[in-house]
């Protein structure tokens, strides 16, 4: 059985389209709306570009999350030690700026 899809003003080969049915199943065949369901060469070529441009962003972005956590696991023992330094050189040269206890002469009591 045929079933025509379009309009019947027309005959000839292509004006209307047709589709092949089962005995009373309804179903289509496989070739009936092939061009609509496959995409494009252009759409296939634009979705994996955009695939691969997602990829690049993806590990630039952990990448540079990665350098960023290194550096300040590195920089910071060299940060410590560098104003260690300067803090021991100007107690050095400057007796007064260090932080110590003060004399109290107030008077204790012992027993």
């Amino acid at each position: 059985l045929k079933l025509q899809l379009g309009s019947n003003q027309r005959s000839g080969p292509g004006t209307a389209r047709e589709t092949t049915m089962a005995s009373g199943s309804g179903e289509k065949s496989p070739d009936a709306f092939q061009d609509e369901d496959k995409p494009g060469v252009c759409r296939k070529c634009a979705e994996s570009s955009l695939d691969c441009f997602a990829f690049l962003g993806r590990g630039a972005v952990a990448t540079g999350g990665a350098v960023a956590t290194v550096t300040k696991q590195c920089a910071y023992p060299v940060k410590e030690s560098l104003l260690a330094t300067a803090d021991s050189t100007s107690n050095y040269l400057h007796p007064w700026q260090q932080k110590l206890p003060s004399d109290s002469h107030v008077p204790t009591f012992r027993m």
